[in-house]
């Protein structure tokens, strides 16, 4: 009990991001100073898992060095991903452990780490939303024990020296560049979270940098290595290039000071890279002399156990006075001698048993006083050595054929791994560019996000908003400029176009004769996407139907496609898009009818003033959509009409898509797309149907 009373009390911590060389050396600091220490490494969905269970305040994330360059935009993923796990299980505080080169130097004109500094203002900008400090602990190339031939210029120096390659080249030789000993660089780290510090910038190093000449006399000092600058061939060129950062206020802060000069660090350093390059050389022998000796012995032990059996037949024919027939089971022990032979390791070691077994079987019989010669006049003796060659021949085939079956089934195997190997390679290069080109499709003119953002727009409940945004609903779709939609009258005879986009939809007839069209024909009737396949003069490149309750209502016709728009694609992206209308309009129609006392005066098509100031709003709106659209507004003369009166006057005088509604100082028709003359026409009509009307600027 008492020790599960200290667990709860230890603090914890997690590790996760890249992993450095330098991580068992922070977790055995840790533990010395009774914290939990979590290495989240792994997967996501291990992180994820980790972090729900143990409730872990404290994470540390440490930005890729030189050696994961390739993979920083895995890097950058990976950080967004952990930063959403801190966010959703409620880590409290965020080390960010990022590197010297996202600094700027004074002489640069841009940080020799781009990535580092995308990273540092992501994790900003995540703090300021998630309202979680992260603090950013910036080192420079850090060196010591446990370093691989590519943690950082030290270790691939002193790697190479060693095994005589070719040594790095400096692709700078006057700037200066720090390094800083992994233990001064662990325990700065611990020092930063246990004094629990928090949105801070703090850098780490000795704020002594080295040239590419003291560089090289520091290696020289400590390794008695020739001069590394010598050999300047054959090795890509190393970025030295890292400004020296002031590590006054990690000082300051957090009492941090370096406890290892540079001389004594890079001789440890240097001590534990000699030790494992020898330690690596010795276990690489052993491995090569594993491999003679399992070698040797799977060629030379079928021999050797071929020689015991041999040894033991004729010990046998001995014992027997010169045969290997038993006297008792009247079996020749020599069967059992090929036989085994044969079965266990084929016909070659199975003949040789042969060979052997016909040797002993002479010898014996010349023991016992028969002669050379009278044994190949013996008809049984003839009979007997063919039986040995009948049972090494009978053996030797099956095991063989085993040996074949089983050697295909590897092969097979092999096969299958190969090709497996190859499918996940390229899967994983696949993953590579879905994770590279993520942003660019979802921000792609044909992504779902676009076009959900796109068709959100018709998400609405009046008919002529409806209308309104089909139009640029379409053109953003299929990015065209030249949109007409046509509304089907309520005989079918004749579309009266309603809105129009673009140039070209300008000149289109503002009425058409469904008789004198044989494309509007064949939609009407078949209901599907008309494509101007034949380029028939006056009619439109693409046309779709709008469709409720199975009757098409309107018609979109597209003008003006360029080459490469003449495709199925845009065919379907078309049909997509005039379903997805179809179904706003159907839901508006619904609502409409659920709506009719409230919208329209009790009895009549003559809309109430609330929602007569929404067709008003609407018809503006498609100004905005095209240009020359104009409204015709008629004030009526209520003198002698009451509200049903007018309704039953105007029932074959107006057209449908005319609107009758109240305004704040009487009744109103509005005639949409109307010019002065269609407007003097309506007037006439009117007036002959005994309804007098005066022509307006607008609705008061």
């Amino acid at each position: 009990m008492g020790e599960q009373h200290d667990n709860k009390l230890k603090r914890k911590v997690m590790l996760t991001g890249a992993r450095p060389f330098w991580d068992n050396q922070l977790e055995r600091l840790f533990v010395k100073e009774d914290w939990e220490y979590f290495s989240a490494t792994g997967s996501l969905e291990q992180t994820r898992e980790t972090l729900r269970i143990h409730n872990i305040p404290v994470l540390v994330y440490v930005w890729p060095a030189e050696r994961l360059a390739a993979e920083r935009i895995d890097a950058l993923q990976r950080l967004a991903d952990i930063l959403a796990l801190a966010y959703e299980y409620g880590v409290e505080s965020v080390y960010f452990v990022s590197t010297a080169a996202a600094v700027k130097d004074e002489t640069a004109e841009r940080a020799a780490d781009g990535m580092a500094v995308v990273a540092e203002q992501a994790v900003r900008a995540w703090s300021e939303w998630a309202i979680i400090p992260v603090t950013i602990i910036r080192l420079p190339e850090v060196y010591g024990p446990d370093s691989s031939p590519k943690d950082g210029l030290v270790a691939r120096t002193l790697y190479a020296s060693i095994k005589k390659e070719i040594l790095p080249r400096m692709d700078d030789e006057t700037t200066p560049r720090d390094f800083l000993y992994s233990s001064d660089a662990v325990y700065g780290i611990y020092r930063a979270i246990a004094r629990g510090c928090q949105n801070e910038e703090l850098n780490l190093g000795t704020g002594n940098g080295l040239t590419a000449g003291a560089f090289a006399s520091w290696i020289r000092d400590v390794t008695d290595l020739p001069d590394i600058n010598d050999d300047t061939k054959g090795f890509k060129a190393f970025p030295y290039v890292q400004p020296v950062l002031d590590s006054s206020m990690a000082k300051h802060e957090l009492g941090w000071q370096l406890k290892y000069d540079r001389k004594s660090a890079l001789a440890q350093t240097w001590n534990y890279i000699q030790a494992k390059v020898e330690a690596d050389r010795v276990e690489a022998q052993n491995r090569v002399r594993s491999i003679r000796w399992r070698a040797w012995y799977k060629k030379f032990i079928p021999y050797g156990e071929n020689i015991i059996g041999a040894a033991l037949m004729a010990g046998i024919a001995y014992w027997q006075q010169g045969t290997t027939v038993n006297p008792q089971t009247q079996m020749d022990v020599n069967f059992v001698y090929i036989g085994t032979m044969g079965l266990l390791y084929g016909k070659r070691q199975a003949f040789i048993a042969m060979v052997i077994s016909i040797l002993i079987f002479i010898v014996g019989s010349l023991s016992r006083g028969g002669e050379l010669i009278s044994l190949t006049y013996v008809p049984e003796n003839i009979l007997h050595i063919t039986a040995y060659l009948f049972t090494a021949a009978l053996t030797g085939y099956f095991a063989d054929a085993r040996r074949f079956e089983q050697e295909s089934v590897q092969w097979h195997k092999r096969q299958a791994d190969d090709r497996n190997n190859f499918l996940r390679g390229i899967y994983e290069e696949n993953l590579a560019v879905k994770d590279k080109l993520y942003r660019q499709i979802v921000n792609s003119d044909d992504s779902i996000g676009r076009l959900y953002r796109i068709i959100k727009r018709l998400d609405s409940i009046e008919p002529e908003n409806i209308f309104n945004q089909a139009a640029e609903v379409t053109a953003q779709i299929l990015t065209v400029d030249n949109i007409a939609i046509y509304v089907v009258g309520t005989d079918g005879y004749y579309l009266r176009q309603k809105i129009r986009m673009g140039k070209l939809a300008s000149r289109q007839p503002r009425s058409l004769r469904v008789a004198d069209y044989p494309y509007l024909q064949n939609i009407l009737q078949e209901r599907t996407v008309f494509v101007n396949k034949e380029l028939v003069k006056d009619t439109p490149d693409l046309a779709a139907p709008i469709v409720h309750q199975d009757k098409v209502i309107a018609v979109i016709a597209i003008f003006g496609l360029s080459f490469e728009q003449w495709s199925l694609y845009q065919q379907n992206l078309l049909s997509i898009t005039t379903r997805l209308i179809s179904a706003s309009m159907a839901r508006a129609y619904r609502y409409e009818q659920g709506i009719q006392e409230k919208r329209f005066v009790s009895g009549t098509r003559i809309l109430h003033a609330e929602e007569f100031r929404k067709i008003i709003k609407e018809l503006e709106n498609r100004r905005n959509l095209q240009a020359d659209f104009s409204v015709a507004v008629l004030k009526v003369d209520m003198s002698n009409l009451d509200y049903a009166g007018l309704d039953g006057r105007l029932s074959h005088v107006i057209r449908n898509e005319d609107f009758v509604g109240v305004g704040s100082n009487g009744v109103y028709i509005l005639l949409p797309d109307a010019d002065e003359a269609v407007t003097a026409m309506v007037q006439e009509r009117l007036q002959g149907a005994g309804v007098a009307t005066v022509v307006c600027k607008a609705v008061e």
